[in-house]
């Protein structure tokens, strides 16, 4: 960081009739994860984004087909499979609801291996890749079984309707778990907790003094303790400022607090202070390569964490050089919450983490090359003062009470962009989904 003083800082195929019967029998089908009946027999279930069908999910219509893929402004839009009733399939890259670059590898939606897929114990593969052992009932899966994914991933338990369903385990390829309950291929978590560690170095010895560091991480602190970010129990965040900030601290600190978190968990890395390329700069940086804190060791203990969701905030100079640390490209993660009462607000803060797959987002204050910017006026990092105000409602732009990563880099994109006349580029990377939640905002009266 510098310290500076800014002066002036819906488908074709079914019709008009259907569509105006439709209703969101559940889940958040504005901007989330809901199922929306279109009409008697034909319904959808993903993604919506302006109550309209906007990334992954599955079109079911009326004579028995189903679409699964990809969609944007409710088409099929990016690669997709049309299963027919029959169990044939065509697929491959949609546009606008046709299909427009069809993959002739695509033939079939099952493919029986062993035995009889109809009823009883056979084996099975469908056009996903995916290997199905275990039992059958009309055709569907039903009762025991396992599934093996392409990437690694299995499931190991009860199905109904073709669905994880009853007592299981999911098996992640990193070594997570997720074993209990499940309903309808979703797994029933309730118990998912945050760790955090929050970081603010001002006072060095051997490298500029900054001025508005430790406020922001004590700001910051202060959020993931409201019910907005969680209320975070104090056992379960470290607040470390200046003397206590050494690389030794912080790194005891992230594993110590990284490996409590259990599958389903949410653990959060924030660090205000100076950086410089490849790392931070703890409190007792003595000029030499040893002494900083590199940003593959932080990225390691998320990695080595059993927890599923996974956020890094860095208000640093060179921030933006995280992202060559990363090593895990198959990270995702996706999320939706709804507006609640403050005691609700905490359960539905967890509870939004449910029945997605876990990941790692990083939000950088500016670009590898780029210094990050403090400001008299604002008496704040000018990141951390948007990142901080974006947090509290600000970055909700749908007004839907919820603040995603999304959002969020998109509001302090523009603001740290505006403020510091493009000196100051912040980034977000990471393999997650653009939902994933980061605060609720307060309730609107």
């Amino acid at each position: 960081m510098k310290n500076i003083t800014l002066a002036i800082f819906a488908l074709s195929c079914l019709g008009l009739a259907e569509i105006s019967a439709q209703s969101c029998i559940s889940g958040n089908c504005d901007n989330g994860f809901g199922t929306l009946r279109i009409s008697s027999h034909s319904h959808y279930e993903g993604y919506f984004k302006n109550k309209k069908y906007e990334g992954k999910g599955t079109l079911y219509y009326n004579n028995g087909d189903r679409y699964e893929g990809e969609f944007a402004n409710n088409f099929p839009n990016g690669f997709g499979i049309r299963i027919s009733q029959s169990g044939t399939a065509n697929g491959g890259i949609w546009v606008d609801g046709s299909l427009e670059e069809p993959d002739p590898e695509i033939r079939f939606a099952k493919e029986c291996l062993r035995g009889d897929c109809k009823n009883g114990t056979s084996k099975l593969r469908d056009y996903k890749g995916r290997i199905y052992e275990g039992q059958f009932k009309n055709h569907q899966l039903e009762g025991y079984g396992t599934i093996q994914y392409p990437n690694g991933d299995h499931y190991d338990g009860l199905f109904q309707k073709g669905l994880p369903h009853g007592k299981g385990t999911y098996f992640y390829k990193n070594g997570h778990t997720d074993a209990g309950d499940w309903k309808n291929g979703h797994f029933q978590n309730a118990n998912i907790r945050t760790w955090a560690v929050v970081v603010g170095v001002a006072d060095y010895n051997n490298f500029p003094k900054l001025t508005y560091t430790i406020d922001d991480a004590k700001k910051v602190y202060g959020f993931f303790r409201s019910p907005e970010g969680g209320a975070v129990p104090a056992e379960r965040i470290k607040l470390l400022l200046d003397k206590e900030a050494t690389k030794e601290n912080i790194l005891n600190s992230t594993f110590e607090i990284f490996q409590k978190a259990d599958s389903g968990d949410i653990i959060i890395f924030y660090f205000a202070g100076h950086g410089v390329e490849g790392a931070f700069v703890p409190f007792d940086y003595d000029g030499s390569e040893n002494s900083l804190l590199q940003h593959a060791l932080v990225h390691q203990d998320f990695l080595d964490s059993k927890a599923k969701f996974k956020l890094c905030i860095a208000d640093a100079c060179h921030s933006g050089s995280y992202k060559s640390s990363l090593e895990d490209p198959n990270v995702e993660s996706a999320v939706a919450l709804s507006r609640s009462t403050i005691r609700d607000q905490i359960k539905a803060h967890y509870k939004s983490f449910e029945n997605i797959k876990g990941g790692l987002a990083i939000i950088a204050s500016s670009a590898p090359e780029e210094v990050s910017l403090e400001a008299t006026k604002l008496k704040q990092g000018v990141f951390s003062y948007f990142f901080i105000l974006g947090l509290k409602g600000q970055a909700d732009e749908n007004e839907n009470g919820i603040v995603t990563a999304s959002e969020l880099y998109a509001y302090i994109f523009k603001q740290v962009q505006s403020y510091t006349y493009k000196f100051q580029t912040p980034l977000i990377f990471g393999d997650f989904d653009p939902n994933m939640p980061i605060g609720l905002t307060p309730e609107k009266k």
